[in-house]
Order: structure tokens, then sequence, then C-alpha cells
């Protein structure tokens, strides 16, 4: 740079390298060197603001000037971006002091945590200064910025301001003058002054036209400062006086000009921090009239800008309008065609040549009411027109139905000179609803069909359940008061056996009227999955392969765990039996979220996050006819004596108990897919192991009181306590219980009670008595419960409960278990 200029070239330049943290006052050796005792001549000294506070005159050397910019940054670059920069979190650096940056932090006593913390504390990016004398600054920015985790940047700036600098500052002390003119270098050269005039001109947006004015201006005067404020900001705005032409800034280093045009206030521009204040006059002699080609360049350019922005948001609407998949057609105030878009020609069949000056009503069958006379009236009139469907038709003569809105088209007095509808073709979506309802229409009557069955199902099953509890209870008071080699003892275990089976498909019954008791827990399907594979494998034979296909960090449902394996069970018995050759039978689970769009033809699902288990074989499938009746109880495709219909009936009931939905895919010859979705519990699985097997509780006398409307079973369960070894209060009604209880003076010590039953149920009758006998315990017994003591076939936490037909065996263990709880009662209602 010395080299390169005439003012400098003869003079001897010393550099030193010299950081911020350093005191110079204390550095005797830098200010030896600095300040020797003998110079030769006059001296010069160029820094930063760290050498402020230092008098040039110290230690007697009158002859050193010592001239210190504010920040050292603003000697290669305008003080406005360096402080804008700062301003905004920014770190900036020369790639001297870039060279050696992991030294300066070492100095600080930094290691790469602490430095990293303090800078992010601090600054939000690095910038480089980059004055091109140094080839590897950027590696070593990239390597800072990595080392620091902060974003990095490099900013190129010239060594024009220093070199000018520092040959005015050279003059001066050479020529012993207080001030000097302005070098040469800062008049630019005039015809590329009137080539950045013309640019500016020709600006076609008030931000163009700004950046351009900034350009000249810079390129005359340099400023430190320079920025433009639009009319109406008036926060950062410098005041002004309305009439002045101009006003000196703060500083007294520069001037702020009024922007103005054909008595339109456009802005304020302000020039500040020249290089040569003590020449602003001369500045401003030369900037006013510049100001006036400024301000005619803005104004100028506004009204292209929105002419432009008004051309271009035309031709948008245009395109809109041409391009529109809807039928938007013009008319006169008496229906007359006036335009007609491209999305009126493919939804119509005609050309714009076909149908311009024909009446709009041409497209209105004869059949149909035609709606736009009546909504052409109520525009002319100046009222609103409210969106209504009709029936149009096309050129082929196609019915389409359109949804149509008529709009007024003004003049630029405002006054309705026509009308603009807007028709869209919704053929296919009101197609899409009508079918949506059909389908709904049909499963709500299949629900309604199944429920009133499972009604009737669930009654049946509750009377079944109460012979089969007399059956199966004298059947064991036999097997037990007969040899175990006799005839009759043969006989009885058949009678036992059989009672059994019908007990297993009042089970089925009832899990098909959701009337099954449930015992939930929050578990995972998976795991409920890999634990009956070993079952299901056996089940299914060893020439059908099983693919599991299980998704990873699945929700866990609310569900009960003998539920869900009854489930597995049927759908792989069903899987089994139409495979009768062999194939794969497919187990996958997921994660699923129902949007509106897949609910919205189903019936009861909402939308929301589902666990989806899906079990599909390749067999032999089925028709749409079957498919609508495999949920059916008693339905089967299979052969006499080869299933009883209950499978698919039980697995509906129990995933519609679970809140869940399922939904089944087939076609002849191309297999089966059951989709079943439960909702999700979003809590963390409670199911593990299973509970260990109850033994039995000898009796000790205590005293039961029995409350059973149906005297064959009152008397069996009375009879069986008996031979239990318990004593016995037996009462029919909840009113003869009452008076039972009240009559007796001894300790009560469980009640084993009905749950429904004639004026009171169990639950209302436990709660009567308990009062006066708060230490007895109670069991419940049904066949079902109709939400006495459950929600919707759910067994409230902490309820003693045995479902009929029970044996004698499990009655005794239900008992001993709940006598031998030292705690109260177990339900708290």
């Amino acid at each position: 740079m010395v080299a390169g200029s005439r003012e400098l070239s003869g003079l001897r330049v010393e550099t030193h390298a010299f950081s911020c943290r350093q005191n110079f006052q204390k550095d005797r050796a830098t200010r030896a060197h600095l300040f020797p005792n003998q110079t030769e001549g006059p001296g010069l000294i160029i820094s930063g603001g760290c050498f402020d506070a230092l008098p040039s005159t110290s230690e007697n050397h009158s002859n050193i000037i010592i001239p210190a910019t504010r920040i050292c940054f603003h000697l290669v670059a305008p003080a406005t971006l360096v402080d804008g920069l700062i301003a905004g979190g920014a770190y900036l650096m020369t790639p001297g002091w870039l060279s050696n940056w992991r030294q300066h932090i070492k100095d600080w006593g930094f290691d790469q945590e602490t430095a990293g913390q303090f800078f992010r504390e601090t600054t939000r990016e690095l910038i480089l200064f980059d004055t091109g004398v140094d080839n590897n600054c950027l590696d070593a920015l990239s390597a800072m910025g990595e080392y620091l985790d902060l974003p990095v940047r490099s900013i190129p700036v010239g060594l024009d301001m220093l070199r000018l600098s520092l040959e005015h500052l050279v003059m001066k002390l050479q020529q012993n003058q207080k001030s000097l003119p302005p070098p040469d270098q800062f008049f630019t050269d005039q015809l590329m002054a009137i080539d950045l005039i013309n640019v500016l001109i020709a600006s076609n947006s008030e931000k163009e036209a700004i950046d351009h004015i900034k350009e000249l201006f810079n390129l005359l005067f340099a400023p430190g400062r320079l920025n433009y404020f639009p009319a109406g900001n008036n926060k950062e705005c410098p005041v002004l006086r309305t009439k002045d032409k101009f006003a000196w800034t703060a500083s007294g280093c520069g001037f702020v000009i009024p922007l103005g045009y054909k008595e339109t206030s456009l802005g304020i521009l302000e020039i500040d921090n020249l290089a040569f204040p003590d020449y602003k006059e001369r500045y401003l002699i030369l900037a006013l009239p510049l100001t006036e080609v400024c301000s005619m360049a803005i104004f100028n350019a506004r009204i292209r800008e929105a002419r432009q922005k008004s051309e271009m948001a035309l031709q948008r609407m245009a395109r809109i309008v041409a391009s529109s998949d809807d039928a938007i057609i013009g008319k006169s105030l008496e229906g007359i065609i006036v335009s007609w878009n491209q999305g009126a020609g493919r939804i119509y069949g005609y050309d714009e040549s076909e149908v311009l000056g024909k009446h709009i009503s041409f497209l209105s069958p004869q059949d149909q009411p035609d709606e736009m006379p009546r909504m052409l009236d109520k525009i002319k009139a100046g009222r609103s027109v409210d969106q209504v469907e009709t029936v149009w038709i096309t050129k082929e003569g196609k019915l389409l139905n359109v949804s149509l809105q008529v709009s007024p088209i003004r003049d630029d007095n405002k006054r309705i000179v026509g009308a603009s509808s807007i028709a869209r073709d919704i053929t296919a979506e009101k197609q899409k609803i009508e079918k949506e309802k059909r389908s709904l229409e049909a499963q709500l009557r299949q629900s309604q069909k199944l429920e009133s069955v499972g009604r009737l199902a669930g009654g049946v099953a509750h009377d079944l359940n109460n012979m089969l509890a007399v059956i199966i209870g004298y059947s064991n008071f036999g097997l037990d008061d007969t040899p175990s080699g006799s005839v009759l003892h043969k006989d009885l275990e058949e009678i036992l056996q059989a009672a059994e089976r019908a007990k297993g498909l009042t089970r089925q019954l009832l899990a098909f009227a959701r009337k099954q008791i449930l015992e939930m827990s929050n578990l995972s399907i998976n795991t409920v999955i890999t634990g009956f594979a070993k079952m299901i494998k056996r089940l299914i034979g060893e020439d059908i392969s099983i693919k599991m296909v299980l998704g990873e960090s699945l929700p866990h449902i609310n569900a009960d765990p003998g539920m869900m394996e009854q489930i597995l069970l049927n759908l792989a018995v069903n899987a089994r039996d139409a495979m009768p050759d062999g194939g794969t039978l497919t187990i996958e689970t997921g994660k699923v979220t129902l949007d509106l769009e897949h609910t919205a033809e189903k019936l009861d699902v909402r939308p929301g996050e589902y666990l989806m288990l899906a079990m599909a074989d390749t067999g032999c499938g089925m028709d749409e006819k079957t498919r609508q009746m495999i949920f059916e109880p008693f339905f089967t495709t299979k052969g006499p004596g080869k299933g009883t219909g209950l499978g698919l009936s039980t697995v509906y009931g129990i995933v519609r108990q679970h809140g869940g939905s399922i939904w089944v895919y087939s076609e002849p010859l191309q297999g089966t897919v059951f989709k079943i979705y439960f909702p999700v519990s979003g809590t963390k699985e409670t199911a593990g192991k299973k509970k260990p097997e109850a033994t039995p509780w000898p009796p000790h006398g205590e005293t039961i009181l029995v409350v059973e409307d149906e005297e064959t079973i009152r008397q069996l369960i009375c009879s069986a306590l008996a031979r239990l070894g318990y004593a016995v209060l037996s009462s029919g009604t909840p009113l003869e219980a009452q008076a039972v209880e009240k009559s007796h003076k001894g300790v009560i010590h469980l009640m084993l009670t009905d749950v429904v039953m004639p004026g009171m149920n169990g639950k209302m009758l436990f709660e009567t008595i308990t009062h006066a006998r708060p230490e007895m315990k109670v069991l419940f017994m049904s066949g079902y419960t109709e939400n006495v003591i459950a929600e919707r076939g759910v067994l409230k936490e902490g309820v003693n409960f045995i479902q009929k037909p029970f044996s004698i065996k499990e009655l005794a263990l239900k008992l001993g278990s709940i006598l031998s709880q030292k705690d109260g009662n177990a339900i708290h209602p």
C-alpha cells in the first residue's frame, strides 16, 4: 500500500503487532521502541482507540502525533458497517489477530469449553474483515468457528480508506498545517457520477432508487454514516423543521436534507461522519442539487413500482381466471354471456365462440329449476346472493351438480354493470357423499341388527347360566357323594363336561353381547402376541407358516389380556380353516393415525391415534354377501359339526367392548385380512405375570349371608357353603336380606349376593347394610352385571366378583381369598 502511494512511498514505515489486552502505559519495551530518546524528525503513530488516552506530548515528544479512531476497525471499514455488526452481536477480527487466535484464547485463560460458553453467551457470529493480506485467513476462520461452535462470515474490505487517511495525515505533518483540502482521490470521475445518476433516474422501485442514491453519495463523499429515512418513520428520523432545506447533524460532521417532489414528502437523507468535516459546507453545496434529482428519481420509481404491481396483479388475476378449474363466466345484467374461461370450456364442453352472446339459462336443463334469473334480480337490486347448488347440462347432455356463486361486476364509478358466476362441478363430491351415506346406513343397519341379536344372546346366556349353575353345582355334589369307579360317577362326569362346554358357549354369547366381565390392564399387544405364539403354532399345524411383523415402540392399550388371547385364538382358527392346503398367516401390529377422511365412512370411529392389530391369511377368501354376515352369531360356512359360528362374533363383541373397531377385507381366492383398531391408553404396561393360582382357605365357621332371587341357585349355594363348613343365612330378596341382617345378633363375615335382582340391586343392598356392619365383606355374583359394578363390562377396581356359572371349587377359592384379607370391604361406592 505504501509502495503504491506517491505521498507515502518515501517514508520509512514500521508495523508493530499490539494486542488490545496489553496495557500500553505499562509496556516499557513497546514504549521505548515507539518513543526513542532521539527522533530524527516528526513521527506519526496510527492506531485504534486503545491509544486514545495517551497524550501526544507524553515523554517530551511533542513532534509525535497519535491520531486514534474510536474503534480500530474504522480504519478499514465505514463506521456505520462496523457499528451495525457489533450491535448485532458480531465479534470482529482482522487477519493479523485471527492468524494467532488459539494463543489469544489461551492467554485469556480459557479452555475450549469455557471459551465456547463465553463466546456463545456474548456473540452471534464471528466476522473477519478480510483485507486480502493473508491467503490462509479463511481456513483459520473456519477452524475458529468449529472450535467455538459459532457461525462465521468473511467481509472483504479494501485498503483505500486507510491509504487516504494516511496520505492526508502525512501531508498535515509535512506541511505543518491545521487542515488540508481533501485529497483529489475523494472526488470521483465526473463521467462515473453521470452514469450513476442516469441509472438512478431509471430505477423501477423505491428500494432500487435508494440503493443507487447510497452508491452515488458514497462515491462522492465517502461518509462514515449514510441513512435514508422514509416519510413517516418518526422513531429514528432526525428532527428537521418543515421549511428547512438542510440541517447540520448533532455530531457536526455532516448534514441532513429533506427529500420531496411535487409537494410530496418522500423522506430524509442523512450524511454524517464525513472524512473531512472541515469541508462539510463544500459537500453540502454539491449535495443539495443532487437531492433534487434523487427526489424526482424516488417519486418516479414509486409510480413505476405501483404501476408494475398493478399490472402484475391484473395479469395474475387474468391467469387465475383463465386457468381456474372452476367455470368463471361473465354476463350482463340480462344474463347474456360476455366472457368464458378455460374451466367453463372444460366442464361444459363449449368453446368460447359457441357461447358468447347466448343467455346463461341455456345451461339449465328444461326439467330443472333455473336459479340464474332470481340471482341476477338480486344483483340488480344490490342485494347479496347466497351460494346455491343446482344442476346444469353439458354439451353432450350430461347432467352435472354444480355449486354456484354469483357476484356483481362494477365499473370505475362503482355502478353494477354485470355479474360474474363461479360454478364448481361437485358431481364427484355429491356421489362420494351419497356413497358414504349408503355405506354408513348399511353399517348402522348391521350394527343395530347385531345389537338386537346381542341383547337376545345376552338374555339367553344369562338364563342359561342360571340353569348351568344348578347343573354344575349338583353334578359336583353327586361326584363327591359317589364312588369314583361307579357307573353313576362316570355319568355325572359326562353331565359336568357337557355343562362346562355349554358354559363356554354362554361365555362366547356374553362376549358377543358385550356383557362379559373384563379385567383391564395397560398392556403391550406385542407382549401378548409373542407369549401366545407357541399356542398359535400348535393350533394351526405345520403346513401353515407364521410371519410376524410387529411394530416397534408401540403405545399400550387398556385391555383384558385373556380377551386379547381369545381374539388371537379365534382369528387363527378362522385362518387355519380357510387354508386347508397350507399357506401363510401374517400377524402385524403398528401405530396408525386415522384422520377424518378415513373415519368418515366408518360408523362410531373417531379420528385419532390407534393401535392396529392385523391378521391376514392366504386362504380361499370370501364374497361380499358372506363378508356382510361373518360377525353374526351362529353363522358359519363350515359343514355340520365343524363349527359353532360363534368365533368371529366373539371377536366382534370383545373388540367393541374394548372401544375398538374391526374391519375385514377379502375377495374370493385372494385371502382375508382382519384389521382391528384399539384406542391407545398412553400409559405404561401394567400387565405382568399371570396371577398365581389361589390355594383353598380352610373355613372356620364364618357366617355368610346369601342373597339370590333364583330359588334353585340359592339352595345350591347354601348347600355348597354348608358342605364347605360355613354358617349360612339365606334370603331370596333384598328386603328379606335386610330383615335377616337385623335379626341376626352375631357377626356376618361376608355377604354373597346376586347383582341383578328385582327392587334393589346387589350394590345398593350392600351399601345399605354396610352402614350397620362396616366389617362385613362382600362377593358379587352374576351372569352379567348391567353396569352395576362395572362400566361397559369393565370391572371397577377393588370389586370382588365371581361369574356364573361357577363350580364349588371356584367358589371355595374365591371365598377363601376374600376372607383371608385383613383389610375391610373391597368396594367403596
